[in-house]
């Protein structure tokens, strides 16, 4: 258990010392657009407002959990303008904590047509914090034995830092009726003014910018049943992420119920299994990430379980088909 925990801090403080801490990450990405990319927010149909909620809990068989919780709201006016916020906490094992918040805005430059063609901003803080309580030194050992009451033997004088955040996006999206493939991509930056993130204060470190771009076509193989392949790619600093699969959805009664299902692959760290079922505007999802990284050696060769609601509702009550996709 000391050889898990001494390597869990090890994982944990790698971004806290150099304070180059990368964003964390979500397998269900589609299913929190307005984090995905500001350019998404109030780009849907037959809907006045979005709610979604995503809970990520990874590594569980380690000493503490890595815990990720994201939500977000945002309102479409006529497809043409959307306004959202979010909120989005990164727990890492109780030791360090990324807090973000802030507001976004879209504008669809092709209002009325079978597209939507977007632009985005999101303007937001961020606060992290590193709990020095969590944390064990060398002083507190006494000889093989650990005391929690012995002195540390370290004095920092601010262990949080709150920083403002700005990120952008443009996102296309197809929407005809009449066609059996429409595609859709999108391409957003994050943490556009790269702030000064050194929580400690000793070195200057700029939070790098993050890259994104997501893609893909959503597929109508018959009357109710469609499929999504896509795939992301993210980048920040010296570190990337790509992940691609494929998602499928059978409509069942009229729509008013539907089951969805797929895969994906994270390269070289995880294999994703998702199912969910659509009821009413209600979208509810369940994923599990296989590690496949060196990584599961430390965890039993446990990965990553994930849950997401999304939610479509209208202001004025009236009930409408909802016929976004659960995905």
């Amino acid at each position: 258990m000391r050889t898990k925990t001494a390597f869990f801090l090890a994982i944990t403080l790698f971004g806290a010392g150099a304070s180059r801490a990368q964003d964390a990450q979500l397998s269900q990405y589609d299913a929190a657009a307005v984090l995905l990319n500001p350019a998404l927010t109030g780009m849907f149909e037959n809907s006045d407002f979005r709610v979604s909620t995503n809970l990520r809990s990874q590594w569980n068989s380690m000493a503490s959990n890595f815990l990720t919780t994201a939500f977000a709201v945002d309102m479409s006016m006529d497809r043409q303008y959307g306004f959202g916020a979010y909120l989005n906490n990164y727990n890492m094992a109780g030791i360090m904590n990324n807090f973000q918040t802030g507001i976004t805005g879209s504008y669809n430059v092709s209002s009325g047509k079978n597209y939507t063609l977007s632009a985005g901003i999101n303007l937001g803080l961020i606060y992290k914090k590193v709990n020095d309580d969590k944390l064990v030194w060398d002083a507190q050992y006494d000889r093989d034995h650990f005391d929690s009451d012995l002195p540390t033997g370290e004095l920092f004088q601010k262990m949080g830092r709150m920083m403002p955040d700005l990120g952008v996006g443009v996102a296309y999206r197809s929407t005809n009726k009449n066609k059996t493939v429409n595609p859709f991509g999108n391409f957003a930056l994050f943490h556009v003014t790269t702030p000064d993130e050194s929580i400690f204060r000793n070195e200057k470190s700029d939070l790098p910018i993050r890259y994104s771009v997501n893609a893909g076509a959503r597929v109508t193989v018959a009357d109710g049943v469609d499929i999504i392949p896509q795939g992301l790619y993210m980048r920040q600093g010296a570190d990337q992420q790509i992940q691609a699969g494929v998602m499928g959805q059978v409509a069942l009664m009229n729509g008013i119920y539907g089951v969805v299902g797929g895969a994906s692959y994270r390269w070289n760290d995880a294999i994703i299994a998702q199912v969910g079922i659509k009821h009413g505007n209600n979208m509810y999802r369940f994923s599990y990430d296989v590690n496949v990284s060196p990584l599961r050696t430390y965890t039993n060769n446990n990965g990553a379980f994930e849950f997401s609601i999304v939610y479509y509702g209208t202001i004025s009550g009236r009930s409408r088909r909802m016929t976004s996709s659960a995905f």
